[in-house]
């Protein structure tokens, strides 16, 4: 449709006028589909943030909820990898050097509110959980600065203290496996190689 319009503005130069019977379809047209991928991307969004744990299962989502059964879980990480950019801005305590250097960041660019960004990144990746499954699927679980997101980790980790690592080394294939991931979605098991 940009195509047509911009071919016909082109050939037919400045002083031509879009007929206004075409004005209202063209407009409709054009703002549909970015009108319905923001309303899809959204209502994903919104699903990610709604978490709720039972006696069974932990399902996410409002309307048709993605469930996971707790019968499932192998092993629950505490923490997730945080990257080298994170680890820094963990000692950029004020008075040392990389605080010095985060301060300085803050007040070239403040849009980005450098300190706090990254401080809450860490805190959540430092806070949150791996939900390992038995069938080799993954579930980051970044729940802290949603509503009622502590007190189901808390709750998870209670019920699985003996499936509970508390201090865990990931491999940098882990590594490269979580960066793909998106925030609290299932990262399915690596389809193993048959020879």
């Amino acid at each position: 449709m940009s195509l047509v319009l911009c071919l016909l503005f082109h050939l037919a130069g400045p002083d031509y006028r879009l007929p206004k019977f075409l004005i209202l379809p063209i407009l409709l047209t054009a703002a549909t589909p970015g009108f319905l991928l923001g309303l899809w991307l959204a209502r994903k969004q919104l699903k990610k943030q709604f978490w709720r744990l039972t006696d069974s299962e932990l399902s996410c989502g409002i309307s048709r909820p993605q469930t996971f059964q707790l019968a499932d879980i192998e092993k629950i990480i505490v923490g997730l990898p945080v990257g080298r950019l994170g680890k820094m801005y963990q000692r950029a305590k004020p008075g040392t050097a990389a605080g010095a250097s985060v301060a300085a960041l803050s007040v070239v660019d403040p849009r980005w509110n450098t300190v706090k960004a990254m401080y809450l990144a860490s805190a959540q990746k430092e806070n949150s959980l791996l939900i390992c499954f038995r069938d080799g699927a993954w579930l980051p679980l970044r729940l802290v600065l949603l509503p009622n997101g502590t007190a189901i980790i808390d709750a998870l980790k209670a019920r699985f203290k003996d499936r509970l690592i508390q201090s865990y080394n990931y491999s940098a294939e882990e590594v490269r496996r979580l960066r793909r991931s998106d925030v609290n979605e299932l990262i399915p098991a690596p389809k193993s190689s048959k020879n």
